[in-house]
């Protein structure tokens, strides 16, 4: 009898001597599960059959990853990347003709849109202010936070108002028009892999990891399906990491400063960029600096008297309210629930290892993906699109546990049957636990390892 250790073993080194074949059967795989939501007709109505649709595909997904990490050689045609890329494509296609459902930020982007063209402004202007009444519509139950302006960019306002006037002369009905809504975004995460591209030839990785992201069931899900904005961000973020790279401060901040300005996440990396460490010291990029706060102060320009407004709201997002969190949760814990005090250490923290890893100056991009993670384990929310905050950037450094980490974050849609049935948006502490704990786990065993790789105990 062949112990089942064995089985796995022959089984794998099978499998890894047909590479080709078995990135191919995964492509299959992952497709066949993208066009099987299809059927569904409305994910947000059948969130189990979702779920395992989905983790069908992350099978799929998880095993490509594997073949090309294992031997990227293989993979180091322009041939073979080409097909990447088709395969890729693929995918987004068979997602794209869902309506979103699973969120409802594709109906509040157009409502801000709306509001934008009728006269008002979105750091002021609330959905629920009876000032507005007359933007009401067939989609007035899908918008959110109705009680609360925008917490997004400038750059993203001006995307929203845009967009709105351009789909509003198509005449389509209000329903269309949210479907609408996610073609810029799905469009800006095409330019996410294109730029993707870039920063794995400027960090001298294989051009085949961009499966790494390209393929993965998350961004096709959060961009293609719900159509989130945060993919111009993401594709911001890592063009000006691929000028960091090139050594080009000045376009690689002034990028930064403009995904500052879609969501606010990406100021973390501002140190990473605008410092350097020379045989003196250190050298501060002032003129990069500069010319990043200029281009701020201008895309903020249309909303100067408002914008003020806006850090109420995110103040409200970083401490008042829990979604999905991981690490916050035992900061709570620890601060006897009180939220404001939570989100300060987890600030503090924050601050701490950023400036902890700008001074070890780890090579490539590998500082901002920790900082990156830590961020989304701290925060007092973190939904499942937040995780296309790191994953190019795993792309670079492919890690087991946050590729895991994309298979287990739709569990945190399990709120979604509740909440349309009563209203009710109450995580599970199980399925949370079920979504993290192998994850952090994993990642405190190999964050270990590494540490050790780093600092090696010397002989006595």
């Amino acid at each position: 009898m062949i112990p089942l250790k064995s089985r796995l073993q022959r089984a794998a080194a099978a499998l890894g001597n047909c590479p080709t074949v078995v990135l191919l059967a995964a492509a299959g795989l992952i497709e066949i599960a993208l066009g099987s939501l299809l059927g569904l007709g409305r994910p947000a109505s059948h969130v189990p059959a979702f779920l395992v649709y989905y983790w069908f595909a992350a099978v799929g997904y998880l095993v490509a990853c594997w073949v090309v990490s294992k031997d990227p050689g293989t993979f180091v045609r322009a041939r073979a990347v080409a097909w990447i890329w088709v395969a890729a494509i693929a995918f987004r296609l068979t997602a794209l003709p869902l309506m979103p459902s699973l969120s409802e930020d594709a109906a509040r982007y157009r409502w801000q849109g709306m509001v934008q063209d009728a006269g008002g402004d979105p750091y002021v202007s609330v959905p629920e202010d009876p000032r507005w009444e007359g933007l009401r519509d067939s989609t007035w139950h899908r918008v959110s936070s109705k009680d609360k302006p925008s917490a997004y960019g400038p750059v993203v306002e001006q995307l929203n108002l845009w967009h709105y006037r351009l789909i509003a002369l198509s005449g389509t009905s209000p329903q269309a028009q949210v479907w609408l809504f996610k073609l810029p975004f799905a469009l800006a995460e095409l330019l996410l892999g294109i730029a993707l591209m870039g920063l794995l030839r400027a960090a001298s990785k294989p051009r085949c990891w961009i499966l790494i992201y390209l393929w993965c069931p998350l961004p096709v899900v959060e961009f293609w399906v719900e159509g989130h904005n945060d993919a111009v961000a993401v594709a911001l973020v890592v063009w000006a990491l691929t000028f960091h790279l090139r050594r080009r401060p000045m376009p690689a901040l002034a990028l930064l400063a403009v995904a500052t300005m879609c969501k606010f996440w990406p100021i973390i990396l501002f140190p990473f960029l605008a410092m350097r460490r020379v045989s003196s010291g250190w050298t501060v990029h002032w003129r990069g600096l500069v010319a990043a706060a200029a281009v701020g102060a201008t895309l903020c320009l249309p909303y100067w008297r408002s914008l003020p407004a806006v850090l109420g709201v995110l103040d409200g997002f970083a401490a008042g309210w829990r979604n999905n969190d991981s690490l916050f949760g035992i900061l709570l814990l620890l601060a006897g629930g009180d939220a404001r005090l939570a989100a300060a250490v987890g600030r503090a923290i924050v601050i701490c290892l950023v400036a902890g890893l700008v001074a070890v100056r780890l090579r490539g991009c590998k500082g901002e993906l920790v900082a990156i993670c830590v961020l989304l384990f701290l925060s007092a929310n973190c939904f499942p699109w937040y995780l296309s905050w790191m994953l190019p950037l795993a792309a670079l450094y492919p890690s087991a546990p946050l590729l895991l980490w994309t298979a287990l974050a739709p569990l945190a849609y399990h709120v979604v049957p509740a909440y349309e049935a009563v209203g009710l948006w109450e995580y599970d502490d199980g399925l949370l636990f079920l979504e993290y704990f192998p994850v952090l786990v994993w990642l405190g065993i190999s964050g270990g390892d590494a540490a050790h790789r780093l600092f090696p105990k010397r002989p006595p």
